[in-house]
């Protein structure tokens, strides 16, 4: 049986008494509330950085609205950045089916606020939310984990192309798919829920070691990196990730995988 990691999982599937949330944000996102249950919407929760309780003045308040499918919205409201997700019940159910996205959308339903729930779907939301495991996707995950891994062996080549024929902007470009794409894919590996990705990475870092956490700063350029060497750690970020998962790999994407890493200088083992 997989475990989530208690580290990485705020009190478990305990009832936790709710966070005390800013009085401007928790009226003002009241009082959106009422415009958007006017225009249809069943139910509405605070989420993300409010509703955890670490947010900043700049932070956005994120707005999850059960009701039909709409385009997600920015709106500038009373000085505030409002986020609004409307869909429709189905569809966030669905993320807690999807590797790519219950890693955020499990942690963000345990943690929201609801502010309007007139048929109790957002009651029913959280309730899932707080009895959901990774053993309910755990062969979806570690198929969607190799298939991730086997599709960015293209940007490996890419980068490494790139490279070789000078095109300095381009490589600049694949430089950061492997230093941004291959922490989100490892959550999903390790069975990370991470709520906000602000703490993906550092939470990614912990996982996979020191190695790992100073590749990823090269790949970042951060401290006195300079152009070849942010390149070469992003190769090796690859390379790195594909051997932590390579188990999962069938005969298919091992080779695939291979040449990739192959091209990074550090061989699929």
């Amino acid at each position: 049986m997989v475990q989530e990691n208690p580290v990485h999982v705020r009190g478990s599937r305990k009832m936790k008494r709710p966070r005390r949330i800013d009085s401007r944000i928790l009226n003002l996102s009241k009082n959106i509330s009422r415009r958007l249950v006017a225009g249809g919407a069943s139910s509405v929760v605070l989420a993300g950085s409010w509703a955890r309780g670490d947010a900043h003045d700049d932070s956005d308040i994120d707005l999850w609205v059960i009701g039909k499918n709409s385009p997600y919205r920015l709106e500038r409201i009373d000085g505030f950045l409002v986020a609004i997700s409307e869909r429709t019940p189905n569809q966030f159910r669905k993320e807690f089916r999807d590797p790519a996205r219950a890693g955020g959308a499990v942690p963000g339903w345990r943690e929201a606020r609801i502010l309007f729930d007139s048929s109790g779907l957002a009651k029913r939301m959280k309730r899932d939310a707080e009895r959901w495991t990774w053993d309910l996707i755990v062969t979806k995950c570690d198929e969607w984990v190799a298939d991730q891994v086997t599709g960015y062996a293209e940007e490996v080549c890419k980068l490494v192309g790139n490279l070789r024929l000078g095109r300095k902007w381009a490589a600049a470009v694949q430089r950061s798919i492997p230093a941004i794409r291959m922490a989100p894919i490892l959550a999903v590996h390790f069975r990370i829920l991470y709520g906000s990705e602000n703490a993906l990475w550092e939470l990614v870092g912990e996982a996979m070691g020191d190695e790992w956490k100073n590749l990823q700063r090269s790949a970042f350029g951060e401290g006195k990196t300079n152009f070849a060497e942010s390149c070469d750690a992003a190769l090796k970020l690859y390379a790195v990730a594909a051997n932590s998962i390579r188990s999962l790999l069938t005969e298919r994407q091992r080779a695939v995988v291979a040449h990739a890493c192959k091209l990074a200088k550090r061989p699929l083992v």
